[in-house]
């Protein structure tokens, strides 16, 4: 069958069964690009509330270019992967710097924003200005390997190539947005990763990989990394009126900019409890602590990391100098780290004795 009729059947398909999603309400630049980087590595049922969220508090790029780390972390809660959010703002303020506070509909300008790679250029260039631009994500590789019978790594470049090639051949110039969003869709609700549903897909007619019954083993995928255990420790240093010492990650590591409870960093060498994780806090923080026992034991996966992280109750010996500050037990107002809200939230407090003299630790 012809590229014509397959974007025609996917389109009929999707007029009737696509997803109602916000962003897909109107075509405004900046949403489809905050709903885009949002969805990459998050669940859609996730993103909606954190999509409305965000937009009421950011409607355009230069409110969010003027966002501090806090406010960043305080509008990507819940979503994970802060990174994004930074490389999101980083590419507002290019907005704000080169093109006057507008996303730019050229496609070279488009694509030189800070953050925006080929599949976020393809989707905006696509939904919201119309451009005749793929983008493809992995639900896209999915469907195109299958429906092709592509027998080689979808991570290849030359793999990527070639489905490229393949959906810039069926794109209709006149609905790029909607075919790209109904790929999407398809890879999502029909064509999933285990068990395709391919008595209801709308291009099963010529699908390669289930003429050859081979819809389960495609498409090929690198082989997984193995995970990496990670044992990692914290101390919990509670003030009298119940804040918590917590220091700021600094730029570069996993997590920058949000808040910690002290600790050697959490991907770290980690020391054993006592004298030796007391030196390791000392050689990074410059403050002094005597080392107690175990108040939380938490599990928490970062990449390919599986990290098993003990918090241990521990007392300020002097002051805490100026990369440790009091920081209230806020989810909401303070950007702690997950592996630290998890700990807070299990954490027996009661065992932690309270710091009674304010002058021990700037405030």
């Amino acid at each position: 069958m012809s590229a014509n009729s397959f974007a025609a059947r996917l389109l009929g398909w999707y007029r009737r069964h696509a997803r109602v999603l916000p962003w897909r309400k109107h075509k405004e630049p900046w949403a489809t690009w905050v709903s885009e980087v949002m969805l990459q590595q998050t669940r859609v049922e996730v993103v909606i509330p954190a999509f409305d969220r965000f937009l009421k508090r950011y409607p355009r790029p230069a409110d969010f270019a003027r966002a501090s780390d806090d406010e960043l972390h305080a509008a990507w809660r819940g979503l994970g992967y802060y990174r994004r959010a930074r490389l999101l703002r980083d590419g507002a303020s290019d907005v704000v710097a080169r093109h006057r506070g507008s996303v730019p509909s050229d496609l070279d300008a488009l694509g030189a924003l800070a953050g925006v790679g080929a599949y976020t250029r393809g989707a905006i260039a696509s939904i919201a200005f119309g451009h005749a631009e793929p983008a493809i994500d992995g639900n896209v590789e999915r469907v195109v390997a299958r429906h092709a019978g592509i027998d080689s790594d979808v991570k290849r470049s030359a793999t990527r190539r070639r489905i490229e090639a393949i959906v810039r051949e069926r794109l209709p110039i006149s609905r790029a947005g909607d075919f790209n969003q109904a790929l999407m869709d398809l890879g999502a609700m029909v064509c999933t990763p285990r068990s395709p549903k391919c008595r209801v897909c709308p291009v099963a007619d010529d699908c390669e990989a289930r003429r050859l019954g081979v819809e389960q083993e495609l498409p090929r995928l690198p082989a997984r990394r193995a995970p990496i255990a990670v044992q990692a420790r914290a101390v919990l240093v509670r003030h009298r009126d119940g804040r918590v010492l917590g220091g700021r990650i600094e730029d570069g590591a996993v997590n920058a900019g949000q808040i910690e409870l002290p600790s050697p960093g959490i991907l770290a060498d980690h020391p054993d409890a006592g004298d030796a994780l007391a030196h390791a806090l000392f050689e990074r923080y410059g403050a002094r602590f005597a080392i107690g026992e175990v108040v939380a034991r938490v599990r928490h996966g970062i990449t390919h990391h599986r990290i098993a992280l003990e918090v241990h109750a521990a007392t300020l010996i002097g002051r805490s100098g100026v990369r440790l500050k009091w920081h209230a037990i806020d989810f909401d107002t303070v950007p702690w780290s997950t592996p630290s809200r998890k700990a807070l939230r299990i954490g027996d407090l009661a065992r932690v004795r309270a710091v009674s003299d304010e002058g021990l630790a700037s405030r």
